[in-house]
């Protein structure tokens, strides 16, 4: 849950930094709305994940898939802002990535204890 809020925290902070002008996720080329529904979904995959039942295998699957979504929608502002603007990246988009990156680290964990449960 954490690392969804950061997310979204991080989508409303500063992605990128040319000369004086600042931009974040919601604005200019950046896809940082994409991000905040990917949130609302993982909000609700997380809750299933919690789950020790083939729900939260779902839930599970649906966070980590939500965490590349996440991380690679950052990751390709980044690239793309930097090589089209010639920007720098900004604390924001940093915020975003490591957030996907903790929720897909967080749900790969829980599926690797979902399916020690399955063995029993």
């Amino acid at each position: 849950m954490v690392a969804i809020a950061v997310a979204v925290v991080g989508v409303f902070c500063t992605w990128t930094t040319v000369g004086p002008v600042t931009l974040n996720g919601t604005e200019g080329p950046n896809n940082g709305w994409l991000v905040v529904i990917i949130c609302a979904f993982a909000f609700g995959w997380v809750r299933l994940m919690r789950r020790d039942t083939w729900t939260g295998a779902i839930g599970a699957v649906g966070a980590l898939f939500a965490a590349i979504v996440i991380c690679w929608t950052a990751i390709e502002n980044w690239v793309g802002n930097r090589d089209t603007l010639g920007a720098s990246v900004g604390y924001g988009l940093v915020l975003v990535v490591a957030a996907g990156l903790a929720l897909g680290v967080a749900a790969t964990v829980r599926s690797v204890e979902l399916a020690r449960l399955v063995r029993g």
